[in-house]
Protein backbone atom coordinates (compact mmCIF):
# COMPACT_ATOMS: atom_id res chain seq x y z
CA UNK A 1 0.00 0.00 0.00
CA UNK A 2 1.23 3.53 -0.81
CA UNK A 3 1.76 5.58 2.32
CA UNK A 4 -0.86 7.97 3.67
CA UNK A 5 1.73 10.76 3.81
CA UNK A 6 2.64 10.40 0.12
CA UNK A 7 -0.96 10.47 -1.07
CA UNK A 8 -1.81 13.51 1.09
CA UNK A 9 1.30 15.31 -0.19
CA UNK A 10 0.33 14.59 -3.80
CA UNK A 11 -3.18 15.83 -3.12
CA UNK A 12 -2.01 19.09 -1.58
CA UNK A 13 0.63 19.84 -4.23
CA UNK A 14 -1.60 19.01 -7.22
CA UNK A 15 -4.64 20.99 -6.12
CA UNK A 16 -2.47 23.95 -5.06
CA UNK A 17 -0.64 24.10 -8.40
CA UNK A 18 -3.85 24.15 -10.41
CA UNK A 19 -5.48 26.69 -8.13
CA UNK A 20 -2.48 29.01 -8.63
CA UNK A 21 -2.43 28.45 -12.42
CA UNK A 22 -6.15 29.24 -12.68
CA UNK A 23 -5.90 32.43 -10.62
CA UNK A 24 -2.76 33.74 -12.38
CA UNK A 25 -4.21 33.12 -15.84
CA UNK A 26 -7.41 35.01 -14.97
CA UNK A 27 -5.78 38.16 -13.61
CA UNK A 28 -6.91 41.20 -15.58
CA UNK A 29 -9.06 39.17 -17.99
CA UNK A 30 -12.43 39.59 -16.25
CA UNK A 31 -13.81 43.07 -16.95
CA UNK A 32 -17.54 42.33 -16.94
CA UNK A 33 -20.06 39.74 -15.80
CA UNK A 34 -20.37 38.56 -19.40
CA UNK A 35 -16.60 37.89 -19.47
CA UNK A 36 -16.96 35.87 -16.29
CA UNK A 37 -19.97 33.84 -17.36
CA UNK A 38 -19.75 33.22 -21.11
CA UNK A 39 -16.58 34.56 -22.79
CA UNK A 40 -19.11 35.20 -25.56
CA UNK A 41 -18.08 34.64 -29.18
CA UNK A 42 -14.36 34.34 -28.43
CA UNK A 43 -13.57 30.63 -28.78
CA UNK A 44 -12.41 28.75 -31.88
CA UNK A 45 -13.11 25.13 -32.77
CA UNK A 46 -9.85 23.67 -31.41
CA UNK A 47 -10.24 25.17 -27.95
CA UNK A 48 -13.96 24.34 -28.00
CA UNK A 49 -13.22 20.69 -28.83
CA UNK A 50 -10.74 20.44 -25.96
CA UNK A 51 -12.99 22.12 -23.42
CA UNK A 52 -16.08 20.13 -24.46
CA UNK A 53 -14.14 16.88 -24.12
CA UNK A 54 -12.38 17.81 -20.88
CA UNK A 55 -15.63 19.04 -19.33
CA UNK A 56 -17.49 15.87 -20.16
CA UNK A 57 -14.80 13.22 -19.97
CA UNK A 58 -12.61 14.44 -17.15
CA UNK A 59 -12.31 11.86 -14.43
CA UNK A 60 -15.71 10.50 -15.50
CA UNK A 61 -13.99 8.18 -18.00
CA UNK A 62 -12.06 6.49 -15.19
CA UNK A 63 -15.12 5.59 -13.15
CA UNK A 64 -18.55 5.35 -14.74
CA UNK A 65 -17.68 3.53 -18.02
CA UNK A 66 -15.53 0.97 -16.12
CA UNK A 67 -18.26 0.62 -13.48
CA UNK A 68 -20.86 0.06 -16.21
CA UNK A 69 -18.58 -2.42 -17.97
CA UNK A 70 -17.93 -4.38 -14.78
CA UNK A 71 -21.68 -4.73 -14.22
CA UNK A 72 -23.11 -5.26 -17.72
CA UNK A 73 -20.18 -6.17 -19.94
CA UNK A 74 -19.37 -5.20 -23.53
CA UNK A 75 -22.98 -4.67 -24.65
CA UNK A 76 -23.47 -2.16 -21.85
CA UNK A 77 -20.36 -0.24 -22.87
CA UNK A 78 -21.54 -0.01 -26.47
CA UNK A 79 -24.87 1.44 -25.32
CA UNK A 80 -23.12 3.89 -23.01
CA UNK A 81 -20.75 5.01 -25.77
CA UNK A 82 -23.60 5.54 -28.23
CA UNK A 83 -25.43 7.59 -25.60
CA UNK A 84 -22.46 9.89 -25.12
CA UNK A 85 -21.85 10.28 -28.86
CA UNK A 86 -25.55 11.01 -29.44
CA UNK A 87 -25.35 13.76 -26.82
CA UNK A 88 -22.82 15.66 -28.92
CA UNK A 89 -25.00 15.02 -31.96
CA UNK A 90 -27.95 16.55 -30.08
CA UNK A 91 -25.90 19.67 -29.41
CA UNK A 92 -25.10 19.77 -33.13
CA UNK A 93 -28.83 20.02 -33.86
CA UNK A 94 -30.00 22.09 -30.91
CA UNK A 95 -27.23 24.64 -30.30
CA UNK A 96 -27.62 26.62 -33.58
CA UNK A 97 -31.38 26.86 -33.01
CA UNK A 98 -30.98 28.00 -29.38
CA UNK A 99 -28.33 30.59 -30.34
CA UNK A 100 -30.50 31.86 -33.19
CA UNK A 101 -33.59 32.01 -30.96
CA UNK A 102 -31.72 33.88 -28.20
CA UNK A 103 -28.34 35.29 -29.35
CA UNK A 104 -27.85 37.25 -26.13
CA UNK A 105 -28.35 34.20 -23.88
CA UNK A 106 -25.80 32.65 -21.54
CA UNK A 107 -27.32 29.36 -20.44
CA UNK A 108 -30.19 27.03 -21.36
CA UNK A 109 -32.42 28.66 -18.74
CA UNK A 110 -32.47 31.94 -20.70
CA UNK A 111 -34.02 30.13 -23.66
CA UNK A 112 -36.63 28.44 -21.44
CA UNK A 113 -37.70 31.74 -19.88
CA UNK A 114 -38.20 33.41 -23.27
CA UNK A 115 -39.89 30.44 -24.97
CA UNK A 116 -42.18 29.27 -22.17
CA UNK A 117 -42.34 31.57 -19.16
CA UNK A 118 -41.68 31.63 -15.43
CA UNK A 119 -43.16 28.23 -14.39
CA UNK A 120 -41.20 26.09 -16.83
CA UNK A 121 -38.21 28.32 -16.23
CA UNK A 122 -38.25 27.68 -12.46
CA UNK A 123 -38.53 23.94 -13.03
CA UNK A 124 -35.53 24.03 -15.38
CA UNK A 125 -33.45 26.14 -12.98
CA UNK A 126 -34.13 23.76 -10.10
CA UNK A 127 -33.45 20.73 -12.27
CA UNK A 128 -30.20 22.19 -13.61
CA UNK A 129 -28.91 23.00 -10.14
CA UNK A 130 -29.95 19.59 -8.81
CA UNK A 131 -28.30 17.75 -11.70
CA UNK A 132 -25.06 19.74 -11.45
CA UNK A 133 -24.97 19.30 -7.66
CA UNK A 134 -25.40 15.51 -7.99
CA UNK A 135 -22.74 15.47 -10.72
CA UNK A 136 -20.40 17.42 -8.41
CA UNK A 137 -20.99 14.95 -5.57
CA UNK A 138 -20.34 12.00 -7.92
CA UNK A 139 -17.01 13.45 -9.11
CA UNK A 140 -15.80 14.17 -5.58
CA UNK A 141 -16.95 10.72 -4.43
CA UNK A 142 -15.08 8.94 -7.21
CA UNK A 143 -11.65 10.45 -6.54
CA UNK A 144 -12.15 10.19 -2.78
CA UNK A 145 -12.79 6.44 -3.15
CA UNK A 146 -9.51 6.08 -5.04
CA UNK A 147 -7.50 7.91 -2.37
CA UNK A 148 -9.09 5.66 0.24
CA UNK A 149 -8.28 2.55 -1.82
CA UNK A 150 -4.64 3.61 -2.17
CA UNK A 151 -3.83 4.81 1.35
CA UNK A 152 -7.05 4.81 3.41
CA UNK A 153 -7.28 8.60 3.21
CA UNK A 154 -10.67 9.58 4.71
CA UNK A 155 -13.12 10.38 1.91
CA UNK A 156 -13.97 13.75 3.47
CA UNK A 157 -10.35 14.97 3.31
CA UNK A 158 -9.98 14.31 -0.42
CA UNK A 159 -13.40 15.72 -1.32
CA UNK A 160 -12.83 18.86 0.75
CA UNK A 161 -9.34 19.55 -0.63
CA UNK A 162 -10.40 19.21 -4.25
CA UNK A 163 -13.70 21.05 -3.80
CA UNK A 164 -12.18 24.06 -2.02
CA UNK A 165 -9.08 24.43 -4.22
CA UNK A 166 -11.07 24.19 -7.46
CA UNK A 167 -13.59 26.65 -6.10
CA UNK A 168 -10.83 29.24 -5.47
CA UNK A 169 -9.82 29.70 -9.09
CA UNK A 170 -13.30 29.07 -10.50
CA UNK A 171 -15.14 31.76 -8.55
CA UNK A 172 -12.25 34.16 -9.25
CA UNK A 173 -11.58 33.54 -12.94
CA UNK A 174 -14.92 32.26 -14.20
CA UNK A 175 -15.33 30.48 -17.53
CA UNK A 176 -12.01 31.69 -18.96
CA UNK A 177 -10.06 30.09 -16.10
CA UNK A 178 -12.08 26.90 -16.45
CA UNK A 179 -11.51 26.68 -20.21
CA UNK A 180 -7.78 27.38 -19.86
CA UNK A 181 -7.28 24.60 -17.33
CA UNK A 182 -9.41 22.37 -19.57
CA UNK A 183 -6.78 22.73 -22.29
CA UNK A 184 -4.06 21.45 -19.96
CA UNK A 185 -6.27 18.72 -18.58
CA UNK A 186 -7.29 17.41 -22.02
CA UNK A 187 -3.63 16.84 -22.88
CA UNK A 188 -3.32 14.89 -19.64
CA UNK A 189 -6.37 12.77 -20.58
CA UNK A 190 -4.46 11.53 -23.60
CA UNK A 191 -1.34 10.80 -21.54
CA UNK A 192 -3.40 8.98 -18.93
CA UNK A 193 -5.15 6.77 -21.48
CA UNK A 194 -1.84 5.81 -23.06
CA UNK A 195 -0.28 4.97 -19.68
CA UNK A 196 -3.25 2.93 -18.45
CA UNK A 197 -3.78 1.08 -21.74
CA UNK A 198 -0.10 0.33 -22.21
CA UNK A 199 0.37 -0.59 -18.55
CA UNK A 200 -2.57 -3.00 -18.42
CA UNK A 201 -1.41 -4.78 -21.60
CA UNK A 202 2.24 -4.95 -20.49
CA UNK A 203 1.79 -5.90 -16.83
CA UNK A 204 -1.21 -8.13 -17.61
CA UNK A 205 0.84 -10.34 -19.92
CA UNK A 206 -0.60 -9.14 -23.22
CA UNK A 207 -4.10 -8.40 -24.44
CA UNK A 208 -4.74 -11.99 -25.51
CA UNK A 209 -3.79 -13.38 -22.10
CA UNK A 210 -5.93 -10.82 -20.28
CA UNK A 211 -9.03 -11.44 -22.39
CA UNK A 212 -8.56 -15.19 -22.16
CA UNK A 213 -8.47 -15.15 -18.34
CA UNK A 214 -11.34 -12.67 -17.98
CA UNK A 215 -13.63 -14.36 -20.52
CA UNK A 216 -13.03 -17.77 -18.97
CA UNK A 217 -14.05 -16.48 -15.56
CA UNK A 218 -16.97 -14.27 -16.68
CA UNK A 219 -18.08 -15.23 -20.21
CA UNK A 220 -21.40 -13.37 -19.90
CA UNK A 221 -19.54 -10.02 -19.82
CA UNK A 222 -18.15 -10.71 -23.29
CA UNK A 223 -21.44 -11.91 -24.78
CA UNK A 224 -23.01 -9.26 -27.04
CA UNK A 225 -26.34 -11.12 -26.80
CA UNK A 226 -26.39 -10.81 -22.99
CA UNK A 227 -29.85 -9.25 -22.46
CA UNK A 228 -28.97 -7.93 -19.02
CA UNK A 229 -26.04 -6.01 -20.49
CA UNK A 230 -28.08 -4.77 -23.45
CA UNK A 231 -30.84 -3.54 -21.15
CA UNK A 232 -28.34 -1.75 -18.92
CA UNK A 233 -26.63 -0.23 -21.97
CA UNK A 234 -29.92 1.13 -23.33
CA UNK A 235 -30.71 2.58 -19.92
CA UNK A 236 -27.36 4.37 -19.81
CA UNK A 237 -27.84 5.60 -23.37
CA UNK A 238 -31.11 7.34 -22.46
CA UNK A 239 -29.84 8.57 -19.10
CA UNK A 240 -26.61 10.19 -20.26
CA UNK A 241 -28.29 11.73 -23.31
CA UNK A 242 -31.16 13.31 -21.37
CA UNK A 243 -29.29 14.57 -18.32
CA UNK A 244 -26.30 16.24 -19.95
CA UNK A 245 -28.55 18.51 -21.99
CA UNK A 246 -29.19 20.26 -18.65
CA UNK A 247 -25.48 20.76 -17.94
CA UNK A 248 -25.18 24.57 -18.04
CA UNK A 249 -21.41 24.28 -18.49
CA UNK A 250 -21.95 22.96 -22.02
CA UNK A 251 -24.39 25.75 -22.87
CA UNK A 252 -21.89 28.33 -21.60
CA UNK A 253 -19.38 26.86 -24.04
CA UNK A 254 -21.95 26.90 -26.85
CA UNK A 255 -22.34 30.65 -26.35
CA UNK A 256 -18.57 31.14 -26.10
CA UNK A 257 -18.09 29.73 -29.65
CA UNK A 258 -17.08 32.23 -32.34
CA UNK A 259 -19.84 31.05 -34.67
CA UNK A 260 -21.96 28.01 -35.55
CA UNK A 261 -19.25 26.71 -37.88
CA UNK A 262 -16.71 26.56 -35.03
CA UNK A 263 -19.26 24.87 -32.76
CA UNK A 264 -20.20 22.29 -35.40
CA UNK A 265 -16.56 21.44 -36.14
CA UNK A 266 -15.76 21.03 -32.44
CA UNK A 267 -18.77 18.78 -31.78
CA UNK A 268 -17.97 16.52 -34.76
CA UNK A 269 -14.43 16.19 -33.39
CA UNK A 270 -15.88 15.25 -29.99
CA UNK A 271 -18.04 12.50 -31.51
CA UNK A 272 -15.05 10.98 -33.31
CA UNK A 273 -12.94 10.97 -30.13
CA UNK A 274 -15.41 10.15 -27.38
CA UNK A 275 -16.76 6.85 -28.74
CA UNK A 276 -13.41 4.97 -28.83
CA UNK A 277 -12.41 6.51 -25.48
CA UNK A 278 -15.63 5.25 -23.88
CA UNK A 279 -15.16 1.78 -25.36
CA UNK A 280 -11.53 1.52 -24.17
CA UNK A 281 -12.14 2.70 -20.59
CA UNK A 282 -15.34 0.66 -20.31
CA UNK A 283 -13.44 -2.43 -21.43
CA UNK A 284 -11.07 -1.99 -18.47
CA UNK A 285 -14.10 -2.46 -16.23
CA UNK A 286 -15.02 -5.66 -18.06
CA UNK A 287 -11.46 -6.97 -17.59
CA UNK A 288 -11.41 -5.95 -13.92
CA UNK A 289 -14.66 -7.80 -13.22
CA UNK A 290 -13.56 -10.79 -15.29
CA UNK A 291 -10.38 -11.09 -13.22
CA UNK A 292 -12.36 -10.86 -9.98
CA UNK A 293 -10.96 -7.43 -9.01
CA UNK A 294 -14.10 -5.25 -9.17
CA UNK A 295 -15.44 -5.76 -5.64
CA UNK A 296 -16.34 -2.08 -5.67
CA UNK A 297 -17.56 -1.38 -9.26
CA UNK A 298 -17.16 2.40 -8.78
CA UNK A 299 -13.36 1.98 -8.78
CA UNK A 300 -13.10 -1.05 -11.08
CA UNK A 301 -10.36 0.50 -13.23
CA UNK A 302 -8.28 1.56 -10.23
CA UNK A 303 -8.60 -1.90 -8.68
CA UNK A 304 -7.07 -3.24 -11.91
CA UNK A 305 -4.31 -0.62 -11.89
CA UNK A 306 -3.62 -1.15 -8.18
CA UNK A 307 -3.24 -4.92 -8.71
CA UNK A 308 -1.09 -4.84 -11.86
CA UNK A 309 0.99 -1.65 -11.74
CA UNK A 310 4.13 -0.85 -9.70
CA UNK A 311 3.79 1.89 -7.06
CA UNK A 312 5.48 4.58 -9.16
CA UNK A 313 3.03 4.16 -12.03
CA UNK A 314 0.06 3.99 -9.63
CA UNK A 315 1.10 7.40 -8.29
CA UNK A 316 1.32 8.84 -11.83
CA UNK A 317 -2.18 7.57 -12.63
CA UNK A 318 -3.51 8.99 -9.35
CA UNK A 319 -2.06 12.46 -10.01
CA UNK A 320 -3.50 12.51 -13.53
CA UNK A 321 -6.88 11.44 -12.13
CA UNK A 322 -6.72 14.32 -9.65
CA UNK A 323 -6.16 16.78 -12.46
CA UNK A 324 -9.04 15.33 -14.44
CA UNK A 325 -11.48 15.53 -11.57
CA UNK A 326 -10.57 19.19 -11.10
CA UNK A 327 -11.36 19.73 -14.79
CA UNK A 328 -14.89 18.43 -14.33
CA UNK A 329 -15.44 20.10 -10.96
CA UNK A 330 -14.37 23.55 -12.18
CA UNK A 331 -16.81 23.27 -15.10
CA UNK A 332 -19.64 22.36 -12.73
CA UNK A 333 -18.81 25.09 -10.22
CA UNK A 334 -18.58 27.75 -12.90
CA UNK A 335 -21.88 26.60 -14.41
CA UNK A 336 -23.50 26.80 -10.97
CA UNK A 337 -22.15 30.33 -10.44
CA UNK A 338 -23.53 31.31 -13.85
CA UNK A 339 -26.93 29.81 -13.04
CA UNK A 340 -27.20 31.61 -9.71
CA UNK A 341 -25.91 34.91 -11.15
CA UNK A 342 -28.12 34.96 -14.23
CA UNK A 343 -31.24 33.46 -12.70
CA UNK A 344 -30.92 35.01 -9.24
CA UNK A 345 -32.49 38.28 -10.38
CA UNK A 346 -35.58 36.49 -11.70
CA UNK A 347 -36.01 34.12 -8.75
CA UNK A 348 -34.94 36.54 -5.97
CA UNK A 349 -36.42 39.92 -6.88
CA UNK A 350 -34.79 41.82 -4.00
CA UNK A 351 -31.19 41.22 -5.11
CA UNK A 352 -29.55 44.20 -6.78
CA UNK A 353 -27.99 43.64 -10.20
CA UNK A 354 -24.53 44.71 -9.07
CA UNK A 355 -24.65 42.17 -6.23
CA UNK A 356 -25.64 39.17 -8.36
CA UNK A 357 -22.12 37.86 -9.02
CA UNK A 358 -21.19 38.11 -5.34
CA UNK A 359 -24.43 36.38 -4.40
CA UNK A 360 -23.73 33.58 -6.91
CA UNK A 361 -20.19 33.08 -5.62
CA UNK A 362 -21.36 32.90 -1.99
CA UNK A 363 -24.09 30.37 -2.79
CA UNK A 364 -21.64 28.21 -4.71
CA UNK A 365 -19.16 28.28 -1.80
CA UNK A 366 -21.96 27.21 0.53
CA UNK A 367 -22.94 24.31 -1.78
CA UNK A 368 -19.41 22.89 -1.67
CA UNK A 369 -19.87 21.94 1.98
CA UNK A 370 -22.91 19.61 1.64
CA UNK A 371 -21.38 18.22 -1.59
CA UNK A 372 -18.22 17.14 0.24
CA UNK A 373 -20.21 15.72 3.16
CA UNK A 374 -22.33 13.57 0.82
CA UNK A 375 -19.22 12.55 -1.12
CA UNK A 376 -17.71 11.31 2.15
CA UNK A 377 -20.47 8.67 2.29
CA UNK A 378 -18.96 6.84 -0.70
CA UNK A 379 -22.17 6.07 -2.59
CA UNK A 380 -22.06 4.36 -6.02
CA UNK A 381 -20.99 6.96 -8.58
CA UNK A 382 -23.26 5.51 -11.27
CA UNK A 383 -26.27 5.37 -8.92
CA UNK A 384 -25.77 9.03 -7.97
CA UNK A 385 -25.95 9.95 -11.66
CA UNK A 386 -29.06 7.80 -12.13
CA UNK A 387 -31.01 9.79 -9.51
CA UNK A 388 -30.56 13.03 -11.45
CA UNK A 389 -30.84 11.34 -14.86
CA UNK A 390 -34.35 10.05 -14.10
CA UNK A 391 -35.75 13.55 -13.65
CA UNK A 392 -34.01 14.85 -16.76
CA UNK A 393 -35.49 12.00 -18.83
CA UNK A 394 -38.98 13.35 -18.22
CA UNK A 395 -38.19 16.99 -18.96
CA UNK A 396 -35.85 17.19 -21.95
CA UNK A 397 -38.46 16.58 -24.68
CA UNK A 398 -40.98 19.18 -23.38
CA UNK A 399 -38.09 21.61 -23.00
CA UNK A 400 -36.81 21.41 -26.58
CA UNK A 401 -40.13 20.60 -28.26
CA UNK A 402 -40.77 24.34 -28.36
CA UNK A 403 -37.85 24.87 -30.73
CA UNK A 404 -39.61 22.81 -33.38
CA UNK A 405 -43.30 23.38 -32.63
CA UNK A 406 -44.84 26.82 -32.12
CA UNK A 407 -48.12 25.48 -30.74
CA UNK A 408 -46.86 23.93 -27.52
CA UNK A 409 -47.65 26.14 -24.53
CA UNK A 410 -45.98 26.45 -21.15
CA UNK A 411 -48.78 24.59 -19.36
CA UNK A 412 -48.63 21.67 -21.80
CA UNK A 413 -44.84 21.47 -21.44
CA UNK A 414 -45.10 21.63 -17.65
CA UNK A 415 -47.76 18.89 -17.46
CA UNK A 416 -45.72 16.72 -19.86
CA UNK A 417 -42.56 17.16 -17.78
CA UNK A 418 -44.18 16.44 -14.41
CA UNK A 419 -46.15 13.46 -15.76
CA UNK A 420 -42.98 12.11 -17.36
CA UNK A 421 -40.99 12.31 -14.12
CA UNK A 422 -43.74 10.75 -12.01
CA UNK A 423 -44.24 7.86 -14.44
CA UNK A 424 -40.66 6.65 -13.99
CA UNK A 425 -40.35 6.84 -10.20
CA UNK A 426 -42.16 3.57 -9.25
CA UNK A 427 -40.08 1.57 -11.73
CA UNK A 428 -36.87 3.24 -10.53
CA UNK A 429 -37.68 2.24 -6.95
CA UNK A 430 -38.40 -1.31 -8.18
CA UNK A 431 -35.00 -1.30 -9.95
CA UNK A 432 -36.58 -1.74 -13.41
CA UNK A 433 -34.23 0.83 -14.86
CA UNK A 434 -34.91 0.56 -18.59
CA UNK A 435 -38.65 1.07 -18.05
CA UNK A 436 -37.93 3.80 -15.50
CA UNK A 437 -35.95 5.81 -18.08
CA UNK A 438 -37.96 4.94 -21.22
CA UNK A 439 -41.43 5.66 -19.85
CA UNK A 440 -40.78 9.33 -18.95
CA UNK A 441 -39.53 9.97 -22.49
CA UNK A 442 -42.57 8.26 -24.07
CA UNK A 443 -45.14 9.85 -21.73
CA UNK A 444 -43.75 13.38 -21.99
CA UNK A 445 -43.40 13.14 -25.79
CA UNK A 446 -46.97 11.85 -26.17
CA UNK A 447 -48.42 14.69 -24.08
CA UNK A 448 -46.43 17.26 -26.07
CA UNK A 449 -47.64 15.89 -29.42
CA UNK A 450 -51.28 15.54 -28.37
CA UNK A 451 -51.37 18.87 -26.52
CA UNK A 452 -49.76 20.87 -29.33
CA UNK A 453 -52.13 19.28 -31.90
CA UNK A 454 -55.15 20.27 -29.81
CA UNK A 455 -53.87 23.86 -29.66
CA UNK A 456 -53.17 23.80 -33.41
CA UNK A 457 -56.71 22.60 -34.19
CA UNK A 458 -58.25 25.22 -31.90
CA UNK A 459 -56.25 27.91 -33.74
CA UNK A 460 -57.58 26.64 -37.07
CA UNK A 461 -61.16 26.69 -35.80
CA UNK A 462 -60.72 30.20 -34.36
CA UNK A 463 -59.13 31.52 -37.56
CA UNK A 464 -61.81 29.78 -39.66
CA UNK A 465 -64.62 31.35 -37.64
CA UNK A 466 -62.93 34.73 -37.95
CA UNK A 467 -62.76 34.35 -41.74
CA UNK A 468 -66.46 33.41 -41.94
CA UNK A 469 -67.38 36.40 -39.80
CA UNK A 470 -65.40 38.77 -42.03
CA UNK A 471 -67.03 37.36 -45.19
CA UNK A 472 -70.57 37.67 -43.76
CA UNK A 473 -69.92 41.26 -42.90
Amino acid sequence: MISYFNIMTLLLVTVSVFAIIGVLYSRGKIESMDDFLTARGTTGSKVLSATFLASFLGVFILFTPPEAGSIGGISTIIGYGVGVASLYFAFLVLSPKVREYLPEGSTLNDYVFKRYGSKMYRLTVLLSIFYMFVHLVAELTSIALVAYELAEVPLLYTALLIGLSTMIYTIYGGLKASMFTDMIQMILVGILLIIVTGGVIYYGGGIGEIISKASESSPHLFNLANWGGIEYGLTLCIAVFASNLFHQGYWQRIYSGKDNKAIKKSLVTCILIVLPVMLITGFFGVISAGLGLAENPSIALFSLVYTLFPNGLIIVVFVLALVLVMSTVDTLLNAMVATFAIDGSKVFKNIKKESLLTFARVITVILILPATLIAAKGYSVLYLFFVADLICAGVFIPLFFGLFNKYITENIALVAAIAGIISGVPFFIANKLLIAFSLPVIISAAICVVGSNIIKQSHKVTNGNASVEVESN
